[in-house]
């Protein structure tokens, strides 16, 4: 994004720089056949020009930009909604899961409903949920390997799997932790 707002507002000012000194120098060529108030007339004219004209530009510009920002972010959306693994994310302060993806909806067997109404705490058997609540704590804003956990389904059927974080850090927002549950085979007894 701050390539692309530094792309446009280069673009303005060299466009703008320009138009100042090819547009002056117009108007020189010109202020010998012209009278004092045509010059200004003019000169106003050009000033009023310009602003619609880079208006119109910026506003192309930007609307290119923001295409880019979306398609991104939908490929990316994508990557996430699309992955073969349950993967969801959830708020690091209420434990509430903001998303969860296709995967998870199968593997778990909750909507995305279900699950946007629900924290972290519900799909773990009581006896984790102090273990839990440490684990969140500790977590660093790299790559976290949080070992292998039982996690409840709907049915009530138990799972195993390893877990692997990612603290997703918003400068003005809360943080979020993104949860990628690998399904392991349960140990021979």
């Amino acid at each position: 994004m701050r390539s692309g707002a530094f792309k446009i507002a280069a673009l303005y000012t060299v466009t703008g720089l320009l138009w100042i000194v090819l547009s002056d120098r117009l108007l020189d060529l010109f202020s010998g056949a012209m009278g004092i108030s045509s010059i200004i007339f003019l000169g106003s004219i050009k000033g009023f020009a310009y602003v619609l004209i880079t208006g119109f530009i910026l506003y192309k510009l930007i609307l290119k930009n923001d295409g880019r920002l979306r398609e991104s972010e939908l490929q990316y959306r994508s990557y996430f909604e699309s992955n073969p693994t349950p993967m969801w994310i959830y708020n690091r302060r209420t434990l509430n899961y903001t998303a969860a993806n296709n995967a998870a909806i199968a593997k778990y067997g909750y909507t995305l409903d279900e699950f946007k109404n629900m924290t972290i705490l519900d799909i773990h058997p009581k006896e984790d949920v102090a273990k839990v609540h440490m684990i969140v704590k500790g977590l660093k804003g790299e790559y976290n390997s949080s070992g292998v956990w039982t996690h409840l389904k709907k049915d009530g059927t138990s799972i195993q799997v390893n877990i692997t974080t990612h603290v997703i850090i918003s400068p003005g927002k809360e943080d979020h932790i993104m949860i990628m549950a690998t399904e392991v085979a349960a140990p021979v007894k």
